[in-house]
Formats: C-alpha cells, sequence, structure tokens
C-alpha cells in the first residue's frame, strides 16, 4: 500500500504539537459535556506519554491531528488511561478504539484502567463495546458518579473467543 493511500496515522506527540492539540479537541472524556478545556497537554507530551491519531486532508495536503489519548504505564505493567479527545463536539469512536487498539498492541499492557463519568453514555458505550473491558465499578468524586473500566488480556481473549458450534442430532 503506498503511504498515500493511507488515511490516517498514529505517532507520539511533540510539544510542537500542543498548541494545536489545545485548538482542535472538542470532545474529551475529562469534560464529556464539551464546556471545559484541559489546561495543558505539555507534561505527557513531554514524557512521551501523549499518543496522536492524524488524518490526512487531501485539500490542504497536510496532516492534522484528529484525536488523543494520554496514558500512564505504571511499573507492574498497569496502563491507565487519563484522558482521551477526538476533534469536533461529538466523539469519534473509531478513532478511540484506534488509539486504545494501537496502545494494547504497542505497548502490551498487563492490564487497563480507565475512568469515564457514568452520565457519559457515549464514552461508556465505547468501552463496553471494545473486548476485554469490563465495568468493575463506580466511585464518587464530587459533583458525580465515576464509572472505572478495566480491561486484560484473559478478558479480551475470552471475549473474542467464539463459542463452538454446536450440532444436533
Amino acid at each position: 500500500m503506498a503511504a498515500e493511500e493511507l488515511s490516517y496515522r498514529i505517532r507520539t506527540a511533540t510539544l510542537e504539537d500542543v498548541p494545536v492539540i489545545r485548538q482542535a479537541m472538542g470532545a474529551a472524556l475529562s469534560h464529556p459535556e464539551g464546556k471545559g478545556r484541559r489546561e495543558s497537554y505539555r507534561a505527557p507530551a513531554t514524557r512521551g506519554e501523549l499518543l496522536v491519531l492524524e488524518r490526512y486532508d487531501p485539500r490542504a495536503r497536510d496532516w492534522r491531528i484528529a484525536a488523543l489519548v494520554d496514558w500512564h504505564m505504571r511499573v507492574d505493567d498497569v496502563l491507565t488511561i487519563r484522558d482521551i479527545a477526538t476533534e469536533g463536539e461529538i466523539v469519534h469512536a473509531g478513532m478511540v478504539k484506534h488509539l486504545i487498539t494501537e496502545l494494547i498492541r504497542s505497548l502490551s499492557p498487563v492490564e487497563m484502567i480507565v475512568k469515564a463519568r457514568a452520565d457519559a453514555a457515549q464514552w461508556n458505550d465505547i468501552f463496553r463495546s471494545i473486548p476485554g473491558f469490563v465495568l468493575e465499578g463506580s466511585e464518587y468524586r464530587r459533583p458525580n458518579w465515576i464509572n472505572v473500566w478495566k480491561w486484560s488480556r484473559e478478558l479480551a481473549a475470552r471475549a473474542t473467543r467464539a463459542p463452538a458450534p454446536r450440532f444436533r442430532r
């Protein structure tokens, strides 16, 4: 496949990307209602813990950042997703799934933890639809209830295993 045929690419963000990210991101896990914005993505970009999904704009003939995930890997190989954001006011589920899949593929975590507001139905539906994610519990963080989602290799393997066909005689 030629490079010009690809419509998206995933890479680690740099400090030069931070101002662009701040302007482009709309729908975010940390602010599902879209009213607030995170102060800065400078710290995760410096640590190399900010992954961006870029889409190719054929009119401008340039790549533009369309989604991001801020993550942290603990020493015990547990991946924590701190924030996910996409361009526009509505969540682009496909972009979120691509970024999460890339984190799993490239980092090979033992498990992954992500927290989403209980009233953010779109975000909760995305995690529910990814094989291996289960709702582990809820916690209260004033003024909202937060759902705690957990992913593990065992749960993913169990979820993707096809049931054996049953034959009748």
